[in-house]
C-alpha cells in the first residue's frame, strides 16, 4: 500500500502545535498579552508620562510582538525542561499567588527603607531632568504591572528554559538538569542588578552593594518560584514588588 499521502502531509511546526493544544501556560500568556495590548491602546489615547524614550519604546506594537513570540518560545522550551504549567492544577493558589505576593511585598520594604535613608532615587531623577523617578499615578497602575510581564520574558521565561534545554537536554543528553538549572538561575539573576544598579556606585560602595544584593536575591527567588510553581508565580511576585516600589511609594 502506498504511503505517499502520509509522506506528503505538511508537518505543523512544534510551536504552533503547542499553541493549538492551548496548554494552561499558553492560555495564561495570551491573556497577559491581551492586557499589554489593552494598556497600549489606553496610553495611546491618554498618553502616559514615561520617564524616558526607551521606557516608552517597550510598549510599541513591534516590541509587544517580540515579547509575545519570545514568551511562547520560552513556554515551549519550559514544557520540555520540567517547568510546571502556569495554571498547573496540582499547585494550590496559595503557592501560585499568596506566597509570591508576600515575597514581593517583603522585598519592597528594604528598598523603601534604603531610599528613605539616602534619597538616591530623587537624586537620580534630578540627574535625568525628571521631577521624580516613577511614572505618575494613575498611569503607573496600568504600566508597571505590564512592565513586570515584559521584563520577566527576558530575565527568565525565554532565557532560562532555552539555555536549560540546550545544555541539559541536548549537550548533556538529559543529565544533571537540576544542577544546570541552578547554575543558570545564579547567572541570569545577575542580569537586572548588573544592568540597573551599577550606576549607584556614585552613592558609595555600601549603598550600591546593598541594592545590588537585594536585587540579586529578588531575582534568584523569582527563578526558584518559576521552577517550582510556574512563570505566573514569578510574575506575580514582581507585580507585588512594583505595587509598592513603583506605585504606592512615590519617589
Amino acid at each position: 500500500m502506498s504511503t505517499d499521502h502520509v509522506i506528503d502531509q505538511p508537518r505543523t511546526p512544534p510551536l504552533f502545535r503547542m499553541v493549538k493544544k492551548r496548554s494552561s501556560s499558553v492560555t495564561v500568556w495570551l491573556a497577559l498579552m491581551g492586557y499589554l495590548a489593552l494598556v497600549k491602546v489606553i496610553i495611546t489615547f491618554f498618553p502616559a508620562s514615561f520617564r524616558s524614550v526607551a521606557q516608552a519604546a517597550v510598549f510599541d506594537w513591534p516590541s509587544l510582538g517580540v515579547v509575545t513570540i519570545a514568551g511562547l518560545i520560552g513556554i515551549w522550551f519550559a514544557h520540555r525542561t520540567g517547568f510546571p504549567d502556569a495554571w498547573d492544577k496540582r499547585i494550590p493558589h496559595r503557592q501560585r499567588f499568596l506566597i509570591p505576593v508576600l515575597l514581593g511585598l517583603g522585598f519592597s520594604l528594604p528598598f523603601v527603607a534604603i531610599d528613605l535613608l539616602t534619597h538616591f532615587t530623587t537624586i537620580l531623577a534630578m540627574q535625568h531632568g525628571q521631577p521624580r523617578e516613577n511614572i505618575a499615578f494613575p498611569a503607573s497602575v496600568l504600566i508597571y504591572p505590564g512592565g513586570a510581564v515584559i521584563v520577566e520574558v527576558f530575565y527568565r521565561l525565554f532565557l532560562v528554559p532555552l539555555l536549560l534545554w540546550l545544555v541539559s537536554n541536548v549537550a548533556l543528553r538529559g543529565r544533571w538538569q537540576a544542577h544546570v538549572f541552578w547554575v543558570l538561575a545564579l547567572l541570569t539573576s545577575l542580569i537586572e542588578p548588573w544592568t540597573q544598579d551599577m550606576d549607584l556606585f556614585q552613592f558609595g560602595v555600601g549603598l550600591m552593594a546593598s541594592v545590588f544584593l537585594l536585587d540579586y536575591a529578588f531575582n534568584l527567588t523569582q527563578a526558584a518560584l518559576f521552577r517550582k510553581y510556574g512563570f505566573l508565580a514569578a510574575i506575580v511576585m514582581r507585580v507585588a514588588f512594583y505595587a509598592v516600589w513603583h506605585i504606592v511609594y512615590v519617589h
